[in-house]
């Protein structure tokens, strides 16, 4: 009785935030936008490089977002429909984290590019490479505990 109790917790909380996935992604999506409105102006007005440059930023890391929020939102999709910590549902996890890690690997450039030849104050944190990490690893730990499920229930 308490793993059916478990099991519908799962999927109440997923859909929260399968909806929460949604609104994040679509953001993401009027960010992209944003972004190119202020390109667009800056060009209008004489393309200054330095804002040229935080809105192509911008882009990018929108678009990334985007892909992010879509790995999360098919998570928590798959975890509604019930495919509790199967193999593709624990591999959107992961994707997730992978995306989350690959928009902080991409600061880096961003920061020493716009500090040193464009005068930005952009700072560089470690938030994201937490977060990213963390969900990698749960995703992970989802999979071992998959497969010691699987040799369990082989060996019984």
């Amino acid at each position: 009785m308490k793993n059916f109790q478990n099991k519908t917790r799962i999927i109440k909380v997923s859909i929260q935030l399968r909806a929460l996935a949604r609104l994040a992604g679509v953001a993401c999506a009027l960010g992209v936008g944003l972004f190119l409105l202020v390109g667009i102006n800056s060009l209008a007005h004489g393309g200054n490089v330095r804002t040229l440059y935080l809105a192509g930023f911008g882009i990018v890391e929108m678009v990334i977002g985007m892909v992010m929020s879509r790995n999360f939102f098919r998570f928590f999709d798959r975890l509604k429909n019930g495919a509790l910590f199967d193999a593709q549902t624990v591999g959107h996890l992961h994707r997730a984290g992978q995306w989350w890690l690959g928009c902080w690997i991409l600061n880096f450039p961003v920061v020493i590019i716009g500090n040193h030849w464009l005068g930005t104050r952009l700072e560089f944190g470690f938030g994201q490479l937490f977060a990213s990490l963390t969900i990698i690893f749960v995703a992970w730990l989802l999979q071992e505990a998959q497969q010691l499920q699987e040799e369990q229930q082989l060996t019984v």
